[in-house]
């Protein structure tokens, strides 16, 4: 009876360290392993998403710069734009441009002799409006002119100055001006 009670108690621990292997096999097979494998799925979805994340913060950067440079570009532009004498075609912007003109030799008092626009020309593949006017004056009225052509900030370019000294009665200057602008 001993030797059967030892055997039975020897064949239960057998069992339970069955039960108990078969339980760790089984905790291994169904919570363990899928657990570990949805965790290095994770982990490699988390460093792709950290991969993604400086990437896109990269671009973000060079789109930033990029955007800078083309709002540095647009203010260019829009600058050139307020520059430019307005009109579409170049008869009308050397009208525009001898209007201009005119009205700031009406304004310092310069007497206008003629004026007239001149044909379209070419610079840079760029058409050119050209206009050509005769005024009187004196030498101080001529600089005043000129500095006042320069400080207006318009895209105005002087393509010739011809000044003649004109003796008599009444002595002055005589000066042709021919002023282009560019027809944006």
């Amino acid at each position: 009876m001993a030797a059967e009670a030892t055997r039975s108690a020897g064949s239960s621990r057998v069992i339970r360290y069955g039960a108990v292997v078969i339980g760790l096999i089984l905790w291994y097979a169904l919570v363990w392993d899928p657990l570990w494998g949805k965790m290095g799925e994770l982990e490699t979805a988390d460093l792709a998403a950290e991969t993604k994340i400086a990437r896109l913060q990269r671009e973000e950067r060079l789109y930033r710069k990029d955007a800078a440079r083309v709002e540095v570009l647009r203010r260019r532009v829009e600058g050139l734009r307020r520059g430019a004498v307005a009109g579409g075609d170049p008869q009308v912007v050397a009208s525009n441009l001898q209007n201009l003109l005119l009205k700031m030799a009406s304004e310092m008092g310069l007497e206008v002799v003629t004026y007239r626009t001149g044909p379209v020309r070419k610079w840079r593949d760029e058409r050119l409006a050209v206009t050509t006017f005769t005024f009187k004056t004196q030498t101080y009225g001529l600089v005043r002119f000129l500095k006042r052509l320069e400080d207006d900030g318009r895209l105005v370019r002087l393509e010739t100055l011809n000044v003649a000294k004109v003796q008599g009665r009444s002595p002055h200057l005589r000066v042709t001006l021919e002023v282009a602008a560019l027809c944006l």
